[in-house]
């Protein structure tokens, strides 16, 4: 069964100071993930690090959008597996054994 995860890397010390302003930033390959729906969507944070979504059929598909990342080896890095909230919700009210709240927030 495929899963959705967030994936969160946050920079662990690496000095990126000797980069060139004047570097060029060739985005091709994650245009391309995002294109072909392997990456769901991806930010970069203000801080430094960047965040991710991804859908995995099994833990090596996992592993390899995780560790495949170039920034991997130079990042704290955090997965968070995720799931649809009514999905959760309802998981929930049948693991419980109780009707889903019908509250409309009055």
């Amino acid at each position: 069964m495929a899963m959705k995860f967030m994936i969160i890397n946050t920079p662990n010390g690496q000095n990126y100071s000797e980069t060139s302003p004047s570097s060029t930033v060739d985005v091709t390959q994650l245009q391309t993930l995002l294109d072909s729906g392997t990456v769901e969507v991806a930010y970069s944070t203000v801080a430094g690090g960047h965040i991710y979504v991804v859908t995995a059929e099994s833990t090596e598909e996992l592993v390899r959008l995780v560790r495949g990342n170039p920034f991997f080896h130079d990042s704290h890095t955090e997965v968070i597996p995720l799931m649809d909230a009514v999905d959760f919700l309802r998981g929930v009210s049948d693991a419980l054994g109780a009707e889903p709240s019908s509250h409309s927030g009055d």
